[in-house]
């Protein structure tokens, strides 16, 4: 018999919990932050989906009435289109500006704050 000692192969039981406690936290993260990107990506969607020949000639009325529409359509009830989209306009062509923050919950008294600002300007 061989008197060497046996190596141990594998992680150990504190390395497997750090793997999990690394794992579970971006998977926490995944799920409290994608749906809010995947809704910005619907909002700029909506805003490039405005027909671009008009809205320059639209009155900041029309444009609203149209985005509210728009986010009807898309089932985005947690955002009003004021709230989210400024309307910026010169003589020359007209810009809808998406700035807003949203706050996420993490946990105890952390918070997760995700800001967005786009512009899509319009001639």
């Amino acid at each position: 018999m061989n008197n060497l000692p046996v190596r141990q192969r594998g992680l150990s039981l504190v390395g497997w919990l750090l793997i999990i406690l690394v794992v579970g936290s971006v998977a926490t993260l995944g799920i409290r932050l994608v749906p809010h990107y995947l809704e910005h990506r619907a909002l700029v969607g909506i805003v490039n989906a405005l027909p671009a020949d008009q809205v320059h000639r639209m009155s900041q009325g029309e444009i609203r009435e149209a985005l509210q529409r728009r986010f009807t359509v898309n089932n985005i009830r947690d955002r009003n289109p004021g709230d989210v989209i400024r309307i910026e306009r010169s003589r020359e062509r007209t810009a809808l500006v998406l700035e807003y923050e949203i706050r996420e919950h993490l946990v105890g008294n952390i918070d997760l704050v995700i800001s967005f600002h786009e512009q899509v300007d319009f001639q």
